[in-house]
């Protein structure tokens, strides 16, 4: 039994029995929410309801203090809850929230939600499992300081909707005034929620308190002394407390005792108050308790081993110390026991009364700090190899230990994250200057290898705290730093707010700012992730200037690959095969490549391949592709391996070796381990292994005149439509929105497709559906490939259900809103003007279907097409429209492309085939268009 359970409870009796009544209605749905300043005796009324409730077989909880740095968001308050559960749940929960938490930032936000949702769901039925076999109460204490200030809505909205779902479960929350009461009220009747406000004792309420202190401690405090407390205390449970023990400890103030009680408020409005006397024993430094409350005002919870290394104690001294400190009554054990802390109002008395005298000037609280950095620094890196060991052992061990070995894992991973944070908000305390560095270093590695986002965003919560105190330099590298997470994390609008902010800031700075080359780089990222690619590239141009002027040899590789890149995007190939040389040049004047400008060489490698595959060099593009899968496997990159073998298949498949594509695709989903991490990767791989099965469905048949007529493999074409399901699913799930309009767009073709020729009416619905979301999101994400490949799907789905009306209305929406974007995307203006003539030819408008020819022909054959759309297929349709005309009307229309095609020496050799093949045919029997 504690010291507080020997109390006699005085003053709340009412309070307590009405709680206790409430409780006591089995299967009613409520919640209590009691609030007071602090010190006024919340805590103590929790203590008091856990021990009656428990001699009346109510099953309660272990008191639940959110005044503890680990309290981050409500699931951290349900990590709590579960532990009072049954072993298993709490296993299990930490497991499923971690998944949560590692796919925040990779869900979508529909899909995380979901998954929020069903951890919910999980913790909601195992509460009404175990309340079954009795009533259930949770204590939890200091609810204000549950979750970060700025989500703390949020966070009471949640424990509101909890709540709703308990069957037999009562949650009591205390703490200081919040805006707790202000949502629960919205969420509760008045008969479910019972709000208890906590006022200061009255004066009889102090003594009958002052009398069991007595009883307790076996000590007398003397009539005068009583009087004295009773008036200074003004009926504040934990003044009280303070005048009691510090009288039993010997350390009370000698005026308390000599002085008058009509001269001493004079004397305490000069000091700062009764409650400043009460701390302000703790500067004389006269014991190892006072050394110890003075570090747990600002670093806490610790346990002995903390207490050991930060007061530089031996480890027996640092346990008695560890077991004495408890018998203080402002010292309160948390995490199970396991660890101390300090109640919050003596924590905020010390700060504003003992620190304030003793360290004016930080350097103490930099010093314990210092101390205090290099010894978490310690523990993080002792914490790295327990976990390699647990995961060595959950390889080797057989699966009836795994599911708790993946538990021991995720709570030491709860442990170095916790760990982390203190160890980096004590290097910047120390010294702002030098504590961003390892921050900086630190969180990079963790954004950029373990990638664990939500940890990121907790990591950059703390080095907020401390923003103004930085210099300029690493203000402005905090800002590139976030700039980096919104590339990687955020949404469209968040991503172009960000792009305004860096403009503005580059307008702002001199031409030979140090900071401009980062400033354009990122600035070039984020336009690129928006498709603004002559933006992008008009920053990244300058970047890589800037970066050649200054010679920084190291950034010069990976700056002009993304310049390459760029223009390969806007198909301006000869500029892009430029720059990717120079990114290669620059990175072999390097003697000793590490394995982050490999990384780069494998990159340029990888983007050379792609580029000579689009320009049909399939020898040079198969060894580059190769050359980059060496790189990448001597860093051992599997990742990366696999969007190499992704590029490589996309131009298998462009080149029509669907085998090889098939076998390079299934062989890079074989390297994707994990979903989480990989999604990017297999979102791709299904995308185009739904491209490859759909083109490899065609069924060849060379009397085919027009496309309506092609037949398709339908076992195949499944195959195709169940890999775009799955890429589909993948990105809707992970929000990854700049894939979802070519998945929608290819999907939608493989829908009309299959259910053109199966005559499933439903299926093309579909197809209409997602293509026309397909254009709409495209528009919004400036994904002008799609927009344009879209606004050519609609056209030619309405050419297939002979729906001609509208199609001259796209053909002119197509030239008005993308006419400056023609010779980028020539495949798609040639296919729109092969439709329009199509459809004048369907109409035995032979004049304007073969004008309409003439110009989408060339356009087709300068891009190469793929596919259904290759050149080669168009040429092959083309002739066999040809072949249903009359004789003298073929010539004539022959003659016509010819003229039309004088500069394209192939089209022209083309023609002259096809008017010797006529004069055979006239040879025979005429044809005509049926």
């Amino acid at each position: 039994m504690s010291e507080i359970d020997k109390l006699e409870f005085v003053g709340r009796e009412e309070h307590l029995n009405r709680i206790i009544t409430l409780v006591q209605e089995a299967n009613t749905l409520h919640v209590v929410l009691v609030e007071g300043r602090g010190g006024i005796g919340k805590t103590w009324l929790l203590n008091e309801l856990q021990n009656r409730l428990n001699q009346v077989n109510i099953g309660t909880s272990e008191i639940i203090d959110c005044d503890t740095p680990v309290f981050n968001d409500a699931e951290d308050l349900c990590t709590q809850i579960a532990k009072q559960l049954y072993d298993n749940t709490y296993q299990e929960w930490l497991l499923r929230l971690r998944q949560l938490r590692e796919d925040e930032n990779h869900l979508s936000q529909t899909a995380y939600q979901e998954e929020r949702r069903q951890l919910e769901k999980f913790l909601v039925d195992e509460i009404n499992r175990k309340s079954k076999q009795q009533r259930l109460v949770f204590l939890i204490d200091t609810v204000e300081k549950l979750g970060q200030a700025e989500g703390r809505a949020e966070v009471w909205e949640y424990i509101g909707n909890l709540c709703q779902q308990l069957d037999n479960a009562v949650l009591i929350l205390a703490g200081r005034p919040s805006i707790a009461r202000q949502i629960l009220e919205k969420s509760f009747t008045e008969t479910e929620l019972t709000y208890l406000e906590l006022n200061e004792f009255t004066h009889e309420d102090v003594q009958t308190y002052i009398l069991s202190k007595e009883e307790q401690l076996h000590f007398t405090l003397g009539k005068n002394l009583v009087q004295k407390i009773i008036v200074l205390s003004s009926g504040s449970p934990i003044m009280i407390e303070f005048g009691v023990e510090y009288a039993y400890r010997e350390v009370i103030p000698d005026w308390l005792e000599s002085e008058d009680i009509e001269t001493i408020p004079a004397r305490l409005e000069k000091t700062g108050g009764f409650e400043a006397e009460m701390v302000r024993h703790i500067t004389q430094l006269r014991t190892s308790m006072d050394r110890l409350t003075l570090l747990l005002s600002r670093i806490y919870p610790l346990d002995s081993s903390d207490i050991a290394n930060l007061l530089e104690l031996s480890t027996e001294d640092a346990q008695k110390l560890f077991i004495d400190a408890q018998s203080y009554f402002f010292i309160k054990p948390v995490m199970s026991g396991n660890q101390i802390s300090l109640h919050d109002i003596v924590r905020d008395l010390i700060d504003k009364f003992v620190w304030s005298d003793i360290d004016p000037d930080l350097e103490w609280r930099k010093r314990d700090s210092r101390i205090a950095a290099k010894y978490f620094e310690k523990k993080d890196y002792q914490l790295g190899p327990q976990k390699r060991i647990l995961e060595v052992q959950l390889y080797s061990d057989n699966s009836n230990k795994a599911a708790n070995i993946e538990f021991l894992i995720e709570e030491l991973k709860q442990l170095r994250e916790f760990n982390t944070m203190r160890w980096l908000w004590n290097a910047l305390y120390a010294d702002p200057t030098i504590g961003f560095e390892t921050w900086h270093e630190v969180t990079n590695t963790i954004r950029s290898q373990s990638k664990k986002f939500s940890f990121v965003n907790q990591l950059l919560a703390v080095v907020k705290q401390f923003e103004k105190e930085l210099n300029f330099d690493q203000r402005f590298k905090l800002i590139i730093f976030e700039a980096k997470l919104v590339h990687a994390l955020k949404d469209k609008g968040t991503t172009e707010n960000e792009v305004r902010k860096l403009e503005a800031m580059l307008a702002n700075k001199s031409s030979n700012s140090s900071h401009q080359p980062d400033l354009c780089n990122v600035l070039g990222m984020l336009n690129a992730k928006l498709h603004l690619y002559d933006e992008a590239l008009k920053y990244q141009q300058k970047c890589l200037c800037l970066v050649q002027g200054k010679k920084l040899a190291s950034a010069i590789p990976g700056v002009a690959n993304q310049v390459g890149y760029l223009y390969r995007q806007l198909n301006n190939f000869n500029e892009a095969e430029k720059y990717y040389k120079l990114g290669w040049d620059a990175a072999m004047e390097v003697d000793t490549p590490n394995k982050g400008l490999t990384q780069v060489m494998a990159s340029i490698q990888n983007n050379l391949g792609y580029l000579y595959g689009l320009q049909k060099n399939y020898i040079k593009s198969e060894q580059c592709f190769k050359a980059a899968i060496d790189m990448w496997s001597s860093v051992e990159t599997e990742r990366e391996i696999a969007n190499a073998e992704i590029a490589s298949a996309t131009i298998s498949v462009n080149e029509g070796n669907y085998v090889k594509a098939k076998q390079l695709l299934e062989r890079a989903l074989s390297r994707c381990n994990n979903e989480e991490d990989d999604n990017r990767i297999l979102c791709r791989a299904y995308f185009h292994l739904g491209l490859n099965q759909w083109f490899s469905a065609e069924v060849v048949n060379e009397a085919v005149w027009d496309v309506t007529q092609v037949k398709w493999d339908l076992d195949v074409l499944s195959q195709a439509q169940d890999a775009l399901e799955k890429s589909l699913k993948l990105a809707e799930k992970y929000g990854l929105e700049e894939e979802l309009p070519g998945i929608w767009h290819q999907t939608a073709s493989v829908y009309w497709h299959l259910g053109f020729q199966k005559c499933d009416r439903s299926l093309q619905e579909q197809a209409l559906k997602l293509n026309d979301r397909s254009y709409h999101t495209s528009l919004e994400y400036n994904d002008r490939r799609y927009a344009i490949d879209s606004l050519v799907g609609k056209a030619e789905f309405d050419y297939y259900a002979k729906a001609y009306q509208h199609i001259s209305d796209y053909a002119r929406e197509l030239s008005d809103r993308f006419q400056s974007y023609q010779n980028t995307y020539q495949l798609y203006f040639g296919r729109m003007l092969r439709i329009e003539g199509d459809v004048a030819f369907q109409q035995a408008n032979y004049d304007l279907a073969f004008a309409k020819y003439a110009q989408g022909i060339p356009k087709i054959f300068q891009d190469g097409g793929f596919g259904p759309y290759s050149i080669q297929h168009e040429l092959n349709l083309l002739q066999k429209k040809i072949e249903r005309l009359p004789i003298e009307l073929s010539k004539t229309l022959i003659q016509q492309l010819k003229h039309q095609w004088q500069d394209n020496k192939a089209l022209k050799e083309w023609c002259d085939q096809q008017m010797f093949l006529t004069r055979i045919r006239a040879t025979k029997q005429p044809s005509s268009h049926a």
